[in-house]
Parts: structure tokens; C-alpha cells; sequence
């Protein structure tokens, strides 16, 4: 019992010092992406208040339980996001769809659009397309794009960074500059984690999971690639560690 227990640390040893997706196996990649559905669906919401805990995300993600206490618009956002997830995957897989802006304006429509339907006041309207007032981040000097500015701003980053082409420092660039461009009323955040988790999978790594409890190193990180990639590869062990072995 010992020695499998030795042998299972050390296979966890050797995976965390993987970042490449073909280096798993079959059965590993599709563990991977299940567990990465219910963790990336609650730590993301999570950094942005959402107030269910991870249990009652996994009860409604895998069962459709909802927790009754809480607010239904935070669960029909959770849905939704889980929703944009799968098509992130599946889109992704497909190492010739290149990420553009219609593919990032569906993405944030898919997760708001249940919540929208039924829960209009916990949504920031418009969805699906971008915001038409200034906006600006309190406590932050960055300068964010004006509303006349980000389709452009976007199509720049996107000509800039292809997605099927990308290493993880210039993922870390992408998701800098996508949040200084702030492209949506609400959501932004959330749409720049699944398109990084879009664009590690069309470059062979590993998704990054950027957990709730470290959400302050994060914020403190967003403004540097660098300080950003190498939070981003705790994020990848954070991954790897939801594989048996």
C-alpha cells in the first residue's frame, strides 16, 4: 500500500512538470477536462462574487440541483458559463479555428443569455455585444478603451496574438491587454479566462486554473506577463493535480 502510494506521488511529481496536453494520456485528458468544467466554472465565477461554493456548483452542474438559498441569477450565470466552456473545448480542439471577435461576442452571449431571460437585474446589458459607456476600474490608473475604440482595439489584439500560435508568456500578454480593453458591460473577466483556457488548448497546454484563493495574487499579477505567466504555471499544477494517477 505504501509503495503504490509512493508510486502515485511521484506519477503526480512528473506530471506537474508537464505543460504539454499530448503528453497525457486519452483517459487523463478526458479527466482533465470534466473536472476542469466544474472547477473553472467556480473559481472563475467565484473571483467575481458569485456566492455558491463549490459543492453546490457540482450539484448543479452534474446533477441540476440547485441550491435554493441562493440567487437564481448566479446559477443560470453559472449554467451559462459552463455552457461557453464546452464550446470552448470543443472549438479549440480544432487547431485551424482561430479565435476572432464574433467567436469572443458568442462566448459572452452564451453565458449571460439564460440569466438574461430569466434574471434581467443581475445583468449588465448589452450582452453579446460591447459596452457603450466608459468604464474604469476603482483604485486602478490603467486607462481602459474609450467605447469608440474597442472593436478596433480588439481587432488589433487579436491580428496581434493569433490563437493557435501563442506560448504561454504571450497568453499571459493577451489577457493583460484583452482586460485593459474591457470590451464588455460585465463578464470580462470570465470571457478572458475561457479564451485563455481556448488558447492553451490550440498550443498542446495545459489550461490554467486560477483558483478563488488566490484571487489577490492574481489582481496583483494581471499587470506584468511575466509575473502573470509564472502565476499561470501554478495555475497549470492547479490543473493537473484534478488527474488520478
Amino acid at each position: 500500500m505504501f509503495e503504490r502510494k509512493a508510486r502515485g506521488n511521484q506519477r503526480k511529481s512528473e506530471l506537474t512538470e508537464m505543460t504539454k496536453l499530448n503528453q497525457l494520456s486519452i483517459k487523463q485528458r478526458e479527466q482533465l477536462f470534466r473536472h476542469l468544467r466544474i472547477s473553472i466554472t467556480h473559481h472563475s465565477n467565484a473571483i467575481e462574487g458569485t456566492s455558491l461554493s463549490f459543492a453546490e456548483t457540482k450539484e448543479l452542474l452534474e446533477k441540476g440541483f440547485t441550491a435554493g438559498h441562493k440567487p437564481l441569477g448566479e446559477q443560470l450565470i453559472i449554467l451559462g458559463f459552463a455552457k461557453a466552456y464546452d464550446v470552448i473545448v470543443r472549438e479549440a480542439s480544432n487547431k485551424d479555428n482561430l479565435i476572432d471577435s464574433s467567436f469572443i461576442k458568442d462566448i459572452h452571449a452564451i453565458m449571460f443569455k439564460d440569466a438574461l431571460s430569466i434574471s434581467p437585474e443581475y445583468i449588465s446589458k448589452p450582452i453579446g455585444a460591447y459596452r457603450t459607456d466608459e468604464r474604469h476600474i476603482q483604485g486602478v490608473s490603467i486607462k481602459l478603451s474609450l467605447p469608440h475604440m474597442i472593436a478596433n482595439d480588439i481587432e488589433n489584439l487579436l491580428y496581434r496574438f493569433q490563437s493557435n500560435n501563442l506560448s504561454l508568456l504571450d497568453i499571459s500578454e493577451f489577457h493583460i491587454l484583452f482586460e485593459r480593453i474591457h470590451p464588455f458591460a460585465d463578464g470580462n473577466g470570465r470571457v478572458g479566462r475561457l479564451i485563455m483556457a481556448y488558447q492553451a488548448i490550440q498550443n498542446n497546454i495545459i489550461p490554467p486554473l486560477i483558483e478563488n484563493e488566490h484571487r489577490s495574487h492574481y489582481l496583483d499579477v494581471i499587470h506584468d506577463k511575466d509575473d502573470l505567466g509564472e502565476f499561470l504555471k501554478t495555475g497549470i499544477n492547479n490543473s493537473l493535480e484534478l488527474i488520478d494517477c
